[in-house]
């Protein structure tokens, strides 16, 4: 499969996704769709990121695949693998026949995300319920983002009637 081909393909898979990441404020998340295996001398399953996808300090969403990019999952489930800071030492590194080195993410590791919680009628007061979830502040900042676009609009209209006035 080409370059190209991979690409187009986990565009596809990400469009289902769509809705959810608009939800919470997250317009172009990192979304790489994974294969789950069990890798050789291993009782659990696990994925596989590329030290540069793990270097970007994000966040990364998954879901998983076949080597194809064809989804594994008939409701197509979208996990969470949160950034760790310390995935150097946390994640076994292992090198494939072709030489390329990958970390070891055990899947038992991943949240399953809940895309029909994402809901957008919470006020920011309800997202908050642990400061310390950049996350939800994240979410929070959005919102008052766009609140404080709307009171600006407000106050424009406020200002044209008074000058009228």
């Amino acid at each position: 499969m080409s370059p190209q081909e991979r690409k187009a393909k986990v565009a596809d898979l990400k469009i289902l996704h769509e809705d959810y990441f608009q939800t919470i404020g997250n317009i172009n998340p990192q979304y790489i769709p994974k294969m789950a295996y069990r890798p050789k001398g291993k009782d659990e399953k696990y994925i596989s990121f590329f030290p540069s996808e793990l270097t970007k300090e994000e966040n990364i969403y998954t879901e998983f695949v076949s080597i194809d990019y064809d989804s594994e999952d008939p409701k197509r489930t979208l996990y969470l693998h949160k950034y760790n800071p310390h995935w150097k030492a946390e994640y076994e590194l292992v090198t494939s026949s072709s030489g390329f080195e990958r970390h070891l993410v055990p899947v038992n590791e991943l949240k399953i995300i809940d895309k029909n919680s994402a809901s957008t009628s919470k006020t920011p007061v309800e997202l908050i319920k642990n400061p310390d979830d950049y996350d939800k502040m994240e979410k929070v900042l959005v919102r008052l983002g766009d609140i404080s676009i709307a009171l600006n609009k407000i106050s424009e209209s406020i200002n044209k009637l008074s000058s009228k006035n």
